[in-house]
């Protein structure tokens, strides 16, 4: 495992609400939330959380890496194109 996955995999073993985390490029990391009940929820975890989670993935990796949010049940197409391409599970809960 590289420098890179090995800090996405623990940071996001740290978080519970993050229940897989892919590297989608050299800068690239995207996230799928475990929801509670729903998956309806998980919008509102993206929204409160994601720059939170943004900025401490880069603090620990680099100013310049991106975060994305990826939804199963709603497939945001950029997202789902990527991890249907070049892709690395690091992390599943």
């Amino acid at each position: 495992m590289s420098p890179v996955e090995s800090t996405v995999a623990q940071w996001a073993a740290a978080n519970p609400k993050i229940k897989r985390a892919w590297i989608l490029g050299k800068l690239e990391v995207a996230v799928e939330i475990q929801p509670v009940s729903d998956s309806e929820e998980t919008i509102a975890i993206w929204l409160a959380r994601g720059e939170q989670w943004r900025a401490e993935l880069r603090q620990r990796i680099d100013p310049a890496l991106e975060l994305e949010w990826f939804d199963p049940d709603r497939d945001e197409p950029i997202v789902g194109d990527a991890l249907g391409q070049d892709k690395t599970l690091v992390f599943e809960r």
